[in-house]
């Protein structure tokens, strides 16, 4: 089955997938925090999903009418990340040391 949202205003959105060198290259263990003025959404990255394997794919945070966010992780190694804007309605890369780098793709 596929399932498809046809809502007219289900608001705005971020998806958000990390990206970093060394064995944990997806940063299992660290923590996504999404800011809408005083309000925090936190993911901890964790795999799973697959059958005998993880899965992991992009992270989705709802951000109703807010037109963008603040965003900064956690990384497993204690390393704590600036806050960060970004627009809504984005795909966006985190790397430690970066600025989120947003993603395009092509239909």
């Amino acid at each position: 089955q596929v399932w498809r949202n046809t809502s007219k205003q289900a608001g705005h959105w971020l998806q958000v997938q990390l990206q970093q060198d060394g064995a944990n290259r997806n940063g299992i263990g660290a923590w996504i925090e999404v800011k809408r003025g005083d309000k925090i959404t936190r993911r901890e990255i964790t795999s799973g999903g697959g059958h005998a394997s993880g899965h992991l794919g992009w992270w989705h945070f709802g951000l109703g009418d807010a037109m963008n966010a603040e965003i900064r992780v956690l990384w497993p190694d204690g390393t704590q990340g600036p806050w960060q804007q970004v627009a809504a309605d984005g795909f966006y890369r985190l790397s430690p040391n970066e600025i989120p780098q947003q993603q395009t793709f092509s239909k």
